[in-house]
């Protein structure tokens, strides 16, 4: 059954994210037969979610499509993935009807594997002691369990932005073991607030720990792995 797809994105004040989901959509379209895809965001959008979904979703009828896949773009399995999204999902559905399916496809993030092959290649250009994966975490029950198997797997240890085992802990525990080269992954989908508080961080760690070298990379961005990867998840 022919598909269209949309994305759906947590969604931020800062424009960074719209302007990266829009960049990664029109790199999406570009690819031949690739069905039309969309963009949502569960939240600060000026709709609630199911009302974007229902908008897209006619529109895809009206294209001659009669099912929506929806990949959220979201990486930790927390109350987001599990209860926000099949909820604004289930309320669309109802309000749509049968004319056309609404189908939810397992979040990005769940993804461990091709993930962490793709992020093991940028670590490999840097020489480095140890490596800090640092992820915006979640306080659902077993939330931030990919990101500790997805840690596990390229052979860093986690940090959290808003629980506990957040970056400076991490950082002081390192260096009191002895570490002088940290590499800093910040695992976010799209620049914003977030990485640019982790980048000001890394400066006045710096500045705290002169004899201690700080490298920072980013895993995510709208390059041919992410777009192969998604293109890949909606096919």
């Amino acid at each position: 059954m022919l598909s269209t797809s949309l994305l759906v994105a947590h969604g931020s004040r800062d424009p960074r994210p719209q302007q990266a989901l829009n960049l990664l959509v029109k790199r999406l379209g570009e690819r031949s037969g690739c069905p039309p895809v969309g963009t949502a965001t569960l939240e600060l959008a000026s709709l609630p979610l199911h009302q974007q979904i229902q908008e897209f979703a006619n529109l895809s009828l009206s294209w001659g499509y009669s099912q929506v896949q929806i990949l959220p773009l979201f990486l930790s399995s927390g109350v987001h993935v599990n209860t926000d999204l099949p909820e604004e999902i289930a309320i669309a559905q109802e309000q749509l009807g049968a004319e056309i399916q609404l189908h939810l496809l397992p979040y990005f993030g769940s993804q461990i594997n091709r993930l962490a092959s793709w992020i093991t290649t940028k670590m490999a250009r840097v020489e480095i002691e140890y490596w800090i994966l640092i992820a915006h975490g979640s306080r659902h029950p077993g939330g931030n369990q990919p990101i500790e198997q997805l840690a596990t797997q390229i052979k860093a240890i986690p940090a959290y932005w808003s629980v506990s085992l957040n970056l400076e802990t991490q950082i002081q525990a390192l260096i009191a073991s002895g570490v002088h080269r940290i590499g800093i992954i910040p695992y976010f989908m799209f620049s914003g607030g977030i990485t640019d508080a982790i980048i000001q961080s890394l400066k006045q760690f710096s500045q705290e720990f002169p004899t201690v070298e700080f490298e920072l990379i980013s895993p995510l961005e709208i390059d041919e792995n992410l777009v192969n990867l998604i293109e890949e998840l909606l096919r």
